[in-house]
Formats: C-alpha cells, sequence, structure tokens
C-alpha cells in the first residue's frame, strides 16, 4: 500500500517539474512585449563590413508590410539561404516618431525586396512584426526602422 502511494507521489512531483519547465513562468498573461519609437531605417551595403572604405549607406523606404513569404534562394552562388520576400508597392506609410510594440522577430536574415522599378533589392537585415500603438494595426517593417525604448 506504501509502495503504490510513493509511485503516484513521485508521478505527481515529476508531472508539475514537467508542467512548470514547460511554461514561461507566467503563462499568456504578462508577456513581455518591447516597445519603440519608429525611424527613417538604414541600411549598409557594403558586402565585407571590415573594410569601412567601402561603406555606402542607404535609406530604406519606412514601410508595414501586412505579410511577407520565406524562400530559400542561392546567395552569391552557393547554398541556398532563407530570405524574407516582400513587395515595396504592398507596404503602407509610417510615420517617423509612432511609438509601436514589437510583438516578433522573422527567421530570415536577408531580405529580397521587389522594388516599385521592377528591381530586385537585396539586403542583410530582418523583419520585425510591429503594432502602432496609435491605430492597432500590425504588420512587417524593418528591424532597423525601430529604435527600442530605453
Amino acid at each position: 500500500m506504501l509502495s503504490k502511494f510513493f509511485q503516484v507521489s513521485l508521478l505527481f512531483i515529476v508531472m508539475i517539474f514537467l508542467l512548470q519547465g514547460c511554461s514561461n513562468g507566467n503563462g499568456d498573461k504578462g508577456k513581455s512585449v518591447s516597445t519603440g519609437i519608429l525611424k527613417t531605417p538604414v541600411q549598409n551595403l557594403n558586402p565585407n563590413p571590415s573594410n569601412s572604405n567601402f561603406d555606402v549607406f542607404v535609406d530604406l523606404p519606412l514601410l508595414l508590410w501586412p505579410s511577407f513569404e520565406y524562400k530559400r534562394i542561392a546567395r552569391n552562388h552557393k547554398t541556398k539561404i532563407e530570405h524574407c520576400l516582400i513587395t515595396e508597392s504592398e507596404g503602407v506609410e509610417m510615420k517617423i516618431g509612432a511609438k509601436v510594440e514589437v510583438l516578433d522577430e522573422a527567421r530570415c536574415l536577408y531580405v529580397l525586396m521587389s522594388s516599385n522599378d521592377g528591381l530586385p533589392r537585396p539586403y542583410t537585415i530582418t523583419l520585425m512584426k510591429i503594432r502602432l500603438i496609435e491605430t492597432g494595426e500590425e504588420g512587417w517593417t524593418w528591424s532597423k526602422a525601430i529604435e527600442p525604448d530605453k
């Protein structure tokens, strides 16, 4: 009888530890959401960052895309690497200085944007899912477009 009680107790304790370890500690309530301010996203096009003589900085369009597509694309004729694909014309303009909540980050490290002039524009950058606090609108924008609150 005592052995059966011991087994059930041990099973119960193990289940509690498993449930505690698999949860994030606070359930779905109180998720940590970072906030920030929108700024002009600037990207360095230098393929060799260790040599600053070749630095070329460009301003990216400050846009909000409702979605994007993941696609594996060959980079420099080598292995295929996951890219985020976006189309410039599908983006909605945003105001510099708008307050945002950061909700998620895309898993790609490269973005290929189909620009308004029809040319594909590759960037070494990722996308962040944000919510505009003023309007509640959600979508994806450049990671460098967000200045985190301190």
